[in-house]
Order: C-alpha cells, then sequence, then structure tokens
C-alpha cells in the first residue's frame, strides 16, 4: 500500500478531529495538498458509498464536485481544480462525522489489500477512460433515482482507491460494479417509467 492510499482514511479522521460546525467542500480539497484525481474522488465518493447519501442534498452535494472532476480527467489535466462557488458548499458536521464513522472502518480494511499491480489499468493514458466512467457515474450519482445512489458511488471508490495506489486489480472489480451500478440505475428508470405510463393509462382509460 502506498503513503498516499494510508493517507486518505488518516486525512478524514484529522478533518473529523477539528472543530468546525460545518465541513466545506474546500475543506476537503485543501486537506487533499495537491494529490491527484483518485485521492479526491475517494474522499467524495465514500459519503454515498457508505450510505448517508439519502441525506437530502449530500449526494448532489458530493455527486457534482465529481462530475467536474471528471470532466477534467477527460480534458487530461493534472490536477483537480473546482470553482469557488462549490468549494464553498458545505456538509453538517453531525453529517460528516456520520459518514467518516461509518467509511473509514471500511476504506482501512481495503487499505490492507492495496498494492501496485497491473498498473497499465490505473495510471497514464487509461485516466481519461476512467475520467469517462467517473462522469456516467458521478451523474447518477447526483440524479434523484431511488436506492441508485449507492451502487455507482461503491463502484467509485473502488476505482479511486485503485488509482491512489496503483492497483489495476482494484480499479477492474470496481469497473465490474460499476456495470452494475448503471444496469441497476437503468432498471429503477425503466420500471419508474413503466409505473408512470400504466398510470396514464389507467386514469385517461388508454
Amino acid at each position: 500500500m502506498t503513503a498516499e492510499a494510508a493517507a486518505v482514511s488518516s486525512l478524514l479522521l484529522e478533518l473529523r478531529a477539528r472543530g468546525r460546525e460545518r465541513v466545506r467542500i474546500a475543506d476537503l480539497i485543501e486537506a487533499l495538498d495537491h494529490r491527484a484525481f483518485g485521492a479526491a474522488m475517494l474522499l467524495f465518493a465514500l459519503p454515498n458509498a457508505v450510505g448517508i447519501g439519502t441525506i437530502p442534498g449530500v449526494s448532489t452535494l458530493f455527486g457534482v464536485p465529481q462530475i467536474v472532476l471528471a470532466f477534467q480527467m477527460i480534458l487530461g489535466f493534472e490536477r483537480p481544480r473546482l470553482p469557488a462557488w462549490l468549494l464553498e458548499r458545505s456538509i453538517a458536521r453531525k453529517d460528516f462525522e456520520t459518514f467518516v464513522d461509518r467509511g473509514v472502518p471500511h476504506l482501512q480494511r481495503l487499505e490492507r489489500h492495496l498494492k501496485p499491480r497491473l498498473t497499465a489499468l490505473a495510471e497514464g493514458r487509461f485516466e481519461r477512460v476512467l475520467g469517462l466512467v467517473f462522469l456516467v457515474m458521478a451523474t447518477i450519482v447526483s440524479l434523484p433515482i431511488p436506492f441508485g445512489n449507492q451502487p455507482p458511488a461503491v463502484a467509485m471508490a473502488l476505482v479511486a482507491l485503485g488509482q491512489v495506489a496503483r492497483d489495476g486489480a482494484f480499479v477492474a472489480v470496481g469497473l465490474v460494479a460499476g456495470i452494475f451500478a448503471l444496469a441497476i440505475a437503468l432498471a429503477v428508470v425503466a420500471g419508474g417509467a413503466a409505473v408512470i405510463w400504466l398510470a396514464i393509462q389507467h386514469l385517461f382509460g388508454g
């Protein structure tokens, strides 16, 4: 496991120890200390991955920065950059503590298995492909799809972990998880559309 990979869990614990009433996106970006996209994507994927995306506004709060960062990856940016209006968005300290308390134990368990392997899947030109994957997954996370936020967030967290540690095996598992997440989201949307269509037919005698 690389030092940078281990630092993500310790970074979250350090942020939790600070006594701020609200935690801004800017606080998270500053804490990353110019790390690459993998660490940023992991940080923003974890809240929805551990299930606090059900709190109103949380899925969008963390999903929108991922969309911006995914575009930057596709365009070949070297480091994450977010606009000022997005950096000032924040989460209540209580919700942030819940996210850290749920997420860090899972993250620490996964970190033990990280190691550089199949590195072609985790760096270089393939990062632009991963940016496209992140874009699709982050868009799903940001949409109000019932039960649709957590699976793509888990997929993004796995891919991001792989990026941080140059572990292509984790990236591959995350990509497979992303396919399942996309299938779940499409099934939910199709099912909802079918229900609405049947309701319209019933109401108007179709």
